[in-house]
């Protein structure tokens, strides 16, 4: 975080951007700036920050760290009780690991991950202690409902976490929901998700579910091999911290199919269990159940999203609450190898009994089976995490490279500028908005601007300049059809980008 590793983005910038104008009491966003859904919050957690110590990366990414650190703890608390003590810290353990994906979840100041991970960790925490009867406080139903209120506001991609969590409270609790209790878990509820009620019920606003599901993709075309392929082959992998930065390798691609035979495995295992056992033990299989149903559902969520087939190394991010279901995965190794060291000798059977060989020898193999599956992904957890030490020198040269372009246009007095996505806002906010942007699109036209205000201010400035990648080809197509209203003053290369500096004309 202190050597801006990895390097920011323009959606970070974003939330920077927010998070200095809250601070500044210009503006109260309920929404990520430019969305209608995608809560602000962790804008607003760094905007203290960023009052006082100026507008720099690490200083959104502290916040994020911090809910990630939260999350370990729940998730940790989360497991113990479903599980075992030492698998919990096992569970926390492979989360220490930092691959590419992993970290830029849970350290990049965009939120949204690391916070709603930590909310919804919580969340599956108070529904399996309320299925356990392991409390029986008014006021945690009240929590529950503010944390599931909280995640409906900020980040619909844990819904499916709170659907299970939902029918898990009913089920294991039907008979003990007195109306208190409901009214408890809706109020709660709504203060969770007020900021989302208030904005849709406000006119004139569009409402936040049409919004989301036009841009979800469901409804692109996208054949349905390559959806699998990139949720399953590429998804689980990068998600779950096995692959290198923004790339995986053929072999690191193991641990997708892995992951759904653990899946299936610890489903079926589960639902077993739940038909054999009484009532309590019911509800301690069907808290793990829901565990499971959660991450299969998001997974499934994304594979009907086209996005899995179109940018699925990109989009492998909306895996990232998988993560809260990964020790309910690998829960069928880590009880086979106990179950192995228990039972590989039975008791009762001479040395030389052929039901004793064949028992000792299928405990064997399957031992060495578990040991070698949880070895594999431990080992692609370190080759991934050696992956992104090695490409830190990449990764430092990007953030001089943005320090360097942003220095010399403010040496330059060029702080209006015309730039595309990725650039636009991170300039904006790195520059604590001296310079102030407007995006344009591959043919130069209005593109998607973040915060509007800006393109304003740059229309309507006279000096001007174009700062465009010229990698992305956007250069080479300004130069061979300037935009009406410009006179090109001067051209400079600036690192990767090419910068023209423009008088504009009324």
């Amino acid at each position: 975080m202190a050597l801006d590793i990895p390097t920011a983005n323009s959606d970070e910038g974003t939330a920077g951007l927010a998070a200095l104008h809250i601070g500044e009491g210009r503006h109260w966003p309920v929404f990520f700036y430019g969305q209608h859904y995608m809560g602000a919050f962790h804008s607003y957690l760094a905007a203290p920050l960023v009052q006082v110590f100026g507008a720099h990366w690490w200083v959104m990414r502290v916040p994020a760290l911090a809910m990630y650190a939260l999350f370990l703890i729940l998730l940790y608390q989360l497991t113990r009780t479903l599980y075992t003590p030492w698998f919990a810290a096992f569970s926390v353990a492979i989360m220490a690991f930092g691959s590419d994906r992993v970290v830029k979840n849970q350290v990049i100041g965009a939120g949204g991950y690391s916070d709603v991970a930590a909310a919804t960790a919580a969340l599956m925490a108070a529904s399996a202690l309320l299925a356990l009867r392991r409390t029986g406080g008014l006021g945690i139903y009240f929590g529950w409902g503010l944390l599931a209120g909280y995640i409906v506001w900020t980040h619909w991609l844990a819904l499916p976490y709170v659907a299970v969590a939902v029918f898990l409270l009913g089920w294991a609790n039907r008979e003990v929901l007195a109306k208190g209790r409901l009214l408890l878990a809706a109020a709660g509820f709504a203060l969770g998700a007020a900021p989302l009620i208030w904005y849709n019920l406000r006119p004139g606003h569009p409402d936040s579910l049409s919004v989301l599901l036009s841009i979800s993709g469901a409804a692109e075309s996208a054949p349905l091999v390559d959806r699998l392929h990139g949720a399953v082959l590429l998804g689980l992998p990068l998600s779950s911290g096995v692959c290198g930065p923004s790339h995986c390798e053929a072999w690191q691609m193991w641990w997708g199919p892995g992951y759904l035979i653990l899946l299936i495995a610890a489903a079926i295992m589960g639902a077993v269990s739940f038909r054999r056992a009484d009532t309590q033990d019911r509800r301690l299989h069907a808290s793990r159940l829901a565990l499971l149903a959660g991450g299969g559902l998001t997974l499934i969520a994304y594979v009907l999203s086209a996005s899995s087939a179109l940018t699925p190394v990109e989009s492998a991010r909306y895996l990232h609450y998988g993560l809260i279901s990964l020790p309910a995965v690998l829960w069928p190794l880590w009880a086979g190898l106990s179950l192995t060291s228990r039972s590989a000798v039975p008791p009762n059977f001479g040395a030389n009994h052929p039901t004793m060989v064949r028992k000792v020898g299928g405990g064997f193999v399957l031992a060495i089976v578990r040991v070698a599956t949880v070895g594999a992904f431990v080992g692609s957890l370190l080759v991934a995490t050696g992956q992104l030490v090695l490409h830190q020198p990449q990764y430092a040269a990007e953030a001089v490279k943005e320090r360097k372009l942003k220095d010399h246009l403010l040496a330059a007095g060029l702080t209006r500028i015309y730039t595309e996505y990725w650039t636009c806002n991170r300039l904006a906010y790195a520059s604590a908005e001296e310079i102030r942007c407007a995006v344009v699109d591959d043919n130069l036209n209005p593109g998607h601007d973040r915060y509007r205000p800006y393109r304003a201010q740059v229309e309507q400035a006279d000096r001007v300049a174009y700062v465009l990648p010229r990698v992305s080809g956007l250069a080479d197509t300004f130069a061979r059809s300037t935009p009406a209203r410009v006179d090109i003053i001067e051209v400079q290369d600036v690192g990767e980008y090419r910068v023209y500096v423009c008088h504009q004309r009324p």
